[in-house]
Order: structure tokens, then sequence, then C-alpha cells
């Protein structure tokens, strides 16, 4: 009897991995053969990317046992569909997008430079680096991002110029530790997208939070160690499977929906692609529920 189980959970797990693998692999042909000829299309390009390779390694996670480690993942996933999704309906904020990410990346230079003490070795090598010089390699990566970017620094701390002193210290201290990109706020985001009526009339005039909260709301109980998720070890039977189904699907055809109105998937192999994905999607609902569900 014990056997038996073990050889119908393991077939379970075989044929998720695989039929998920389709659903991955036909959904990314779907992204490579679109067009991407502007700025804010390529920007949503790349984060669809980063989804698909999220949830490739999720699906890995899961076929290896790693079931917390997959959640998390796609925890990663779902905030790129809420960013996605965000900036599909406001296009006109991804300068504001790719200046908050650069702005981050100066914020983790001044984080490394307040933290570091002089003479302190910094690498397996016994290398030490100065104040001095962190002060020079903040100020050369200033340099390098957007003008944008720059002055929105720079007007922030009302300074002309990026240059870290031990007078004007406390004033980029004080800006960093607020700085929090509005792109990492996705209450705001979802109030916003609420308050532009957008609606998702392909699942019932569902709200974007209405789909993908309870998901990331959960896995980010999983990210920050919550003792009972991690306490028990989580076995891959037909409840998990149809949890994380529900996961993937809304990272992978759920997001086609998001985005058909801004992106054009339609190209001549396209509804090969999808037939294949709508075939594995079937093969995964028989799956799990013993049926096909009504779309």
């Amino acid at each position: 009897m014990e056997l038996e189980k073990t050889i119908k959970t393991h077939n379970l797990l075989e044929t998720f991995h695989q039929e998920m693998g389709k659903i991955i692999f036909y959904f990314n042909q779907c992204i490579e053969s679109a067009k991407y000829d502007t700025k804010e299309k390529l920007v949503l390009y790349v984060l669809i990317k980063k989804i698909i390779s999220n949830v490739t390694s999720a699906n890995i996670l899961i076929y290896e046992g790693q079931i917390n480690e997959a959640k998390i993942i796609l925890r990663s996933a779902i905030e790129s569909v809420i960013l996605i999704t965000y900036l599909s309906q406001f296009p006109e904020k991804i300068n504001d997008y790719l200046d908050e990410a650069q702005i981050i990346k100066i914020k983790n230079n001044f984080i490394v430079f307040k933290n570091m003490r002089d003479g302190e070795p910094i690498d397996v090598y016994g290398n030490t680096c100065t104040k001095e010089d962190l002060i020079k390699e903040n100020k050369q990566c200033f340099d390098k991002i957007n003008k944008t970017a720059q002055d929105k620094i720079l007007k922030s701390i009302k300074l002309k110029d990026f240059n870290i002193t031990d007078e004007n210290l406390d004033k980029f201290n004080k800006y960093f530790k607020n700085f929090r990109p509005h792109f990492m706020k996705f209450d705001k985001m979802f109030r916003e997208l609420d308050n532009k009526g957008f609606k998702i009339k392909d699942v019932q005039d569902y709200s974007l939070k209405d789909i993908v909260y309870c998901f990331y709301n959960e896995s980010s109980q999983v990210a920050h160690s919550c003792f009972l998720d991690w306490h028990h070890k989580i076995k891959f039977n037909k409840k998990e499977s149809e949890y994380l189904f529900s996961y993937f699907i809304k990272t992978t055809l759920f997001l086609q929906v998001l985005i058909k109105e801004t992106i054009n998937l339609k190209s001549k192999n396209t509804d090969t692609y999808i037939n294949e994905m709508k075939r594995a999607h079937s093969n995964l609902e028989k799956l799990i529920y013993g049926h096909t569900l009504n779309h």
C-alpha cells in the first residue's frame, strides 16, 4: 500500500514537472516571437524574461522536493507580474522606474561605504580598502547613471555635486535611509490600478490584487521564515500540486492576458505555441482535478 502511494506520488510529480515545463517553454517561445520596438516594451521584455527564469527554477526545485524554496522564487515572479501590469498601464512611469532602479544601486554603494571601517579586510584574500577609495567609487558609479536619476538624488540632498564629505554625510545618510522606491510599494500600485478602473475582463472583472494577493502573501511568510512553514516537510500531493499549479498559471498564461494590449504576441507560430500551452494546461487539470475545468 505504501509502495503504491509512493509510485502515485512520483508519477504525479513527474507529470507535473514535464507538463509545467512545456507551458514554460512555449510561453517563452511566445515571448521571444514578439517585437520589442520601443524602450517601454524592451523594459517589459526584460521583466518577463526574469519571470520565465523564476518559474523555470521553481519547476526544478519542486521536482527536487524543495517546495518552500520554489514558493519563495514564485513570490518573486508574482512581484514582477504586479510590476509589469502596473508599467503596462502607466507607461509614462517607466522612466521613473529606471531612475529608481539606478538610485537603489547608488544607495547600496553608500551603505557599503557607511558600514566599512578603514583598513578592514574586504575579501578572503585580506585585501583592504579605505574610506577614500569608496568615496571615489561612489562618485564613479553616480557619474554613470542617468542624468534624471542624478538630478533626483542631488535635489533631495540639496547639493550641487555628488561628493561625500564629513560635513554632508548626514544629508546622504538621511536621504538613502528614507528612500524606498515607489515600484516596491505594491499596495500603492494596486490602488492606482483600481483608481484607473483596471479590471481583468477575461477572469470575471477581477482586480489584479484579487488574483495575486493571497499567493504573494502566503509565500512572503515562507520567505520570512514563518516557523510552521519550515517545521514540517511539505509533501507533493494533490492538494499541494493544485496550489502550485494555480501559482504557476498566475505567472504564465495569466500574464499573457495582462500584457496582450501592450505587447502583440501574434506571429506565424503563435497559434502553435498557444495550442501546446493549452494542451499541457489541460493535461495538468486532468492530473490534478481528474477533469478539465470550464474556461
